[in-house]
């Protein structure tokens, strides 16, 4: 079915839970705001209503003072209350047509709204142990239900749809792949204190699913082996959970002698320079829904050491790049040794065209409104 998006003789209403731009930078806000920054105009063919029960983080403030937004911060009930207790008023009150989940969870009930739902990843099905208890619980429990709600479901990568698939065969009519995008970071006209160059980058926030400790014991080992390995380890991230003991060595610097650094939440200036700066971008994560941080290492030309799992194949080349078996120490270290005869730089252009947050938003938007337009015609054939 083509649309035309001029068809539309009325804006429908789109609901969005905005949670995830209440916790600064990560993945899912990064990806929720770009969507939104291209998404909310008065060129729009839709209305967003955006819903929260915290307070925006100040780094997107600037979603919330663009004139056509239309922001409600609605009660202070915990996260699973708040989409079940909540928002089934508010879109009986806002007369919302659909509701847009962005944390892979709709609200038990919508009324009579169109649903559409984000889903990064089945970490309860995948890779339960890098979840927190309740996480697992609440996803466990509720996700089985949401993708049985909704009409649509925006998947983060192919690897994500075949988890989905694999739950739930039946679920393929509903299930649209949309990739993350990627753009250009502001420059940092001044280089970042203390670091060393020619190191090896990577970020993430400090929890189990990082995988960060694994990182950091290979890299001690390749020290141990050899002295005069060239490559300093930069950390960038913020602080998680399950990660104590290796959250108070960064923060103390007890590891620096050891050649390992860490910048805590670095600024988007501060990541472009350690992007652009460093000579190899290293992800050990064990698992992910994508890898947007591969993409961001890719548009800068960097090579690039991961974790050998299905999802960063979908982005990386192998031959090209270097992958370890994510928990295997020394086969990070046999990564780490590699890098040495490997020429540093990817040895053609990275095309960023085929990547870019206005195609990320145009998927989204199509979606929404092929579920209006779908729903209007099949009413209009009841008629």
């Amino acid at each position: 079915m083509t649309i035309q998006k001029n068809e539309l003789k009325y804006k429908p209403r789109v609901g969005v839970d905005v949670r995830p731009l209440a916790y600064g930078i990560t993945g899912n806000s990064r990806y929720l705001a770009e969507v939104l920054r291209r998404l909310i105009s008065n060129e729009s063919p839709l209305e967003y209503y955006l819903y929260s029960n915290k307070p925006i983080h100040t780094v997107f403030y600037d979603i919330l003072s663009n004139s056509n937004s239309r922001f409600f911060l609605t009660g202070k009930l915990p996260g699973v209350a708040w989409l079940n207790w909540t928002i089934p008023g508010r879109i009986k009150k806002d007369r919302l047509d659909l509701f847009w989940g962005t944390l892979q969870l709709l609200p038990l009930s919508c009324g009579g709204a169109l649903t559409a739902v984000n889903y990064h990843d089945l970490n309860f099905r995948s890779a339960p142990e890098t979840m927190t208890t309740a996480n697992y619980w609440q996803h466990r429990i509720l996700s089985p239900r949401t993708l049985n709600k909704a009409d649509l479901v925006f998947c983060l990568s192919e690897n994500t749809r075949t988890d989905i698939l694999k739950f739930r065969s039946d679920l393929d009519p509903k299930l649209k792949v949309v990739y993350p995008g990627v753009e250009s970071f502001p420059e940092l006209r001044e280089p970042l204190q203390k670091l060393p160059e020619n190191f090896l980058f990577t970020i993430g926030t400090l929890e189990p699913r990082k995988n960060l400790g694994t990182l950091v014991e290979a890299y001690r080992k390749i020290k141990r082996q050899d002295s005069f390995y060239p490559f300093p380890l930069v950390i960038a991230g913020r602080l998680g959970w399950k990660s104590e003991g290796l959250t108070q060595l960064l923060k103390e610097g007890s590891l620096e002698s050891e050649g390992i650094f860490f910048v805590e939440n670095p600024s988007d200036e501060a990541l472009a320079w350690l992007y652009q700066k460093c000579s190899s971008f290293v992800f050990p994560s064990l698992h992910e829904g994508f890898g947007l941080p591969l993409l961001e290492a890719l548009r800068e030309g960097k090579l690039c050491i991961a974790s050998d799992i299905p999802v960063f194949h979908e982005i990386l080349e192998r031959g090209v790049d270097l992958f370890a078996d994510p928990l295997n120490v020394d086969s990070w270290v046999f990564a780490f040794a590699a890098l040495k005869q490997k020429k540093l730089g990817r040895p053609v252009a990275w095309n960023a065209s085929e990547w870019t947050w206005d195609q990320t938003a145009k998927k989204i938007e199509d979606g929404l409104i092929d579920l209006w337009k779908h729903r209007k015609e099949h009413q209009n054939q009841r008629v």
